[in-house]
């Protein structure tokens, strides 16, 4: 492992696909450094045998690097222990695999912004909305939109039995979801100051696509004329977002359970 940054020449790289790395966070302390989980398959990806590969892992401008021996003999650590990165949000994670020989030092391939796996993930599929458990102090859940990423949903780890109550309890769905929705709807609808959209294509298409299709939402609210539509559009997005859970009715079915 080393903190210390490297000059690379990145010009030809391959971009590896995400089903190349799987990345899970492990169970903490509060007092004690994030750890992760890595895996690595790097088979097929036609990387010369002897380049060496490593696994960045960083959250705003604190970063480690960890080195994972070369492609045809991977030694990726058994637990990655995040000792030097920032705890107050969610952690991404890039993989590099670097020439070792005919152009030592050379970039020829990598994976960016890579998350850890989400709870709500499955059947290889990624959620839109991946919800993670992170230290988050004295804050509850808060989400985060990083730069062309798709946004997340952070909850505090601190809260015994958090997870399971939010994946259960319509009451906690109710306060929480519709909330976190709408901190992305507004990002979603936002321009920048030149009137030409954020060039975060990505995962603005992926939710206007969920809007549309699993919501029913019409029109694309980035083309809305004024901040009133937009909110409005936003407003009937939640509406149906709850309709869709049926949260009211499962709310009040839980209470008049107990």
């Amino acid at each position: 492992m080393s903190t210390a940054k490297r000059r690379i020449n990145s010009t030809g790289r391959k971009r590896i696909g995400r089903e190349c790395i799987e990345i899970s966070m492990l169970e903490t302390a509060p007092d004690e450094p994030l750890k992760a989980k890595v895996s690595l398959k790097l088979d097929n990806q036609n990387f010369p045998g002897d380049a060496t590969v490593a696994v960045e892992a960083y959250h705003r401008s604190s970063g480690m690097r960890f080195d994972c021996g070369t492609v045809n003999a991977l030694n990726v650590p058994d637990v990655l222990v995040l000792s030097e990165v920032d705890k107050s949000g969610s952690v991404l994670f890039r993989l590099k695999v670097v020439d070792n020989d005919a152009e030592p030092g050379k970039l020829l391939g990598s994976a960016e912004r890579l998350k850890p796996k989400s709870e709500d993930d499955s059947d290889g599929r990624r959620s839109i909305f991946p919800i993670l458990y992170s230290d988050l102090r004295h804050d509850v859940w808060k989400v985060e939109i990083e730069q062309g990423d798709r946004p997340v949903l952070v909850v505090n780890k601190r809260i015994p039995g958090f997870s399971h109550k939010l994946l259960e309890s319509p009451m906690m769905q109710g306060l929480l979801l519709p909330a976190a929705l709408r901190f992305v709807l507004k990002d979603l609808v936002r321009v920048s100051d030149t009137g030409e959209e954020d060039d975060e294509p990505g995962w603005k298409e992926e939710w206007l696509e969920y809007c549309r299709n699993e919501l029913g939402a019409a029109d694309d609210p980035r083309e809305l004329p004024d901040e009133i539509s937009k909110e409005n559009w936003i407003d009937d997005v939640a509406m149906r977002f709850c309709e869709n859970l049926s949260l009211v009715d499962r709310i009040r079915t839980a209470a008049e359970e107990h």
